[in-house]
């Protein structure tokens, strides 16, 4: 199925909309809950987020960017479907085990398991529609999946504001949220399948049928590493929110997810630039296409630069009186935190592509040892320095982290490619 020139720009806009929606979601809903029901609301949920995404990896499971680049189709969708509703399964389990634990030894009060509950729904929901959007990706529709995103979360941040308004409940608000989201999900999912599937997978029930546990048990170990990189990535850029969660008060850590969220932009502006250029790239690779594929990639590495330069010039010129006006709370005691993380950024945003060329390159298992050390050191020591530095302590920490990480994919990139060159087999 080759892709029009037409398809080729629905696909880019309609995946920058959902970039965008993605990068805002938490952004608009902290703000609006600041000003309705203030900072400890703020800061609940600002840890809910940051736990939501932690548990949503296992949901996701690392199968987005493997199912994409899928070229020799070595798993039919019935396989990827039925794997991630067992990981999504699996996501739902963990969500309740934390919560028991965090409700016994954390002390969690009950309006904050069941804000942090619903968002964790809220994701799961995200994990398993993640699947199809995938798929549609794969069938050239790009849009489709970004589409069904797009209007999902537009009708969890229309709903939001007005629900939490009339009842002044976190908790219950995003309660109605989740349902919100699933009507949505459901009903574009039926809108878009029947038009986008290939007959063999026309109907889901025959989907589901026709691809075994055996399969999905592969599927799950050829990914694990995906995975593990997934979850330990998650864990490592929230874990100064973990380090605050349990040093500190809700509304530092409120504050501190201010001043924190704009690191993600740079991020998640390079990955609606490049996201599109998957499978382009995985063609190259496999056609040994090597020059294309290295221009690639070093284009993509200086446009990381661009945006990180331009980012970090916009935060330093006007970004805590946006951020202060924005969440209706003075942030000027936290401009060095903002500048520290903004840098750390940059960092994330190559480290985060350069994870997703390794693995296009099934260099898959040269990603988790690294992160795995990163975690490690951040585990062990980050408690101790947030609490005694507190959260410029978490900034530069973080900072440290994300440039020893981006070091190590680096080299071990170029290690890779220098090899594959010197024995002609690119």
């Amino acid at each position: 199925m080759r892709k029009t020139v037409s398809q080729t720009k629905k696909d880019y806009i309609w995946n920058t909309a959902a970039g965008l929606i993605n990068a805002a979601e938490a952004v608009i809903m902290s703000a609006v809950v600041t000003r309705i029901t203030g900072l400890t609301d703020a800061g609940m949920l600002t840890i809910a987020f940051a736990i939501g995404n932690l548990m949503m990896t296992v949901g996701k499971f690392g199968i987005r960017n493997y199912q994409v680049t899928d070229i020799e189709n070595k798993f039919s969708f019935s396989v990827y479907l039925k794997t991630r509703l067992l990981t999504v399964l699996l996501m739902i389990i963990a969500v309740f085990g934390y919560l028991a634990y965090a409700a016994k030894e954390l002390q969690y009060s009950w309006n904050k398991i069941m804000i942090i509950g619903m968002v964790c729904m809220i994701y799961a929901i995200e994990a398993l529609e993640d699947v199809f959007w995938g798929y549609y990706q794969r069938r050239n529709r790009l849009d489709a999946g970004a589409k069904m995103f797009c209007f999902r979360w537009l009708g969890i941040l229309v709903a939001f504001p007005v629900l939490l308004w009339i009842n002044r409940d976190l908790g219950h608000t995003l309660l109605v949220c989740l349902i919100v989201s699933l009507i949505l999900f459901t009903l574009m999912l039926c809108l878009s399948y029947g038009k986008i599937c290939g007959e063999e997978d026309r109907r889901i029930g025959q989907v589901l049928q026709s691809g075994s546990l055996r399969e999905s048990r592969h599927l799950i170990r050829v990914v694990f590493s995906l995975f593990g990189i997934s979850f330990l990535s998650f864990y490592v850029n929230n874990a100064p929110k973990y380090a605050i969660d349990a040093c500190l008060e809700e509304e530092t850590q409120a504050c501190y997810g201010f001043v924190a969220m704009p690191v993600f932009v740079i991020g998640l502006l390079n990955t609606f630039v490049y996201q599109p250029t998957l499978v382009p790239m995985a063609v190259e690779w496999e056609s040994r296409q090597s020059k294309a594929f290295v221009r690639r990639v070093l284009k993509q590495i200086g446009v990381i630069g661009v945006i990180s330069a331009i980012c970090m010039t916009g935060a330093y010129v006007i970004g805590i009186p946006v951020l202060s006006w924005f969440y209706h709370t003075e942030l000027s005691a936290y401009k060095i935190e903002l500048m520290v993380l903004m840098a750390a950024g940059g960092f994330l945003a190559v480290s985060g592509y350069l994870s997703v060329v390794l693995t296009i390159m099934r260099r898959q298992k040269d990603l988790l040892w690294p992160y795995g050390l990163i975690a490690v050191i951040a585990a062990a020591g980050l408690k101790g320095i947030v609490s005694r530095y507190g959260t410029i302590g978490a900034a530069v920490c973080y900072l440290s982290l994300m440039a020893v990480l981006c070091l190590i994919y680096g080299v071990t990139l170029a290690i890779r490619l220098v090899r594959i060159s010197g024995n002609d087999e690119v």
